[in-house]
């Protein structure tokens, strides 16, 4: 894979993460409660990795997409990145 490309998807990467990092510091206001999500850990990863990832891809390509639809495109992303040199 072009450096460039790979650049570009762990620039993406860096930047959600620092996002989704800010929800558990303190001193933001919309900080998310540790215990309460401790408890609710299979809902957090539902929402972060099918909802959330769902919801922005029907709204940027005006699509209807199921959660389940979603999660084969994902699956053919992973597999697509995967076999790039």
């Amino acid at each position: 894979m072009p450096q460039e490309e790979q650049n570009k998807y762990a620039y993406y990467a860096a930047i959600l993460t620092d996002k989704v990092g800010e929800l558990f510091d303190e001193d933001h206001d919309d900080c998310l409660d540790k215990e309460e999500l401790s408890e609710n850990l299979t809902d957090f990863f539902h929402a972060l990795s099918s909802v959330m990832p769902c919801h922005l891809y029907n709204r940027f390509l005006n699509e209807q997409t199921n959660h389940l639809e979603f999660n084969h495109i994902a699956n053919r992303l992973c597999f697509q990145f995967s076999t790039k040199e």
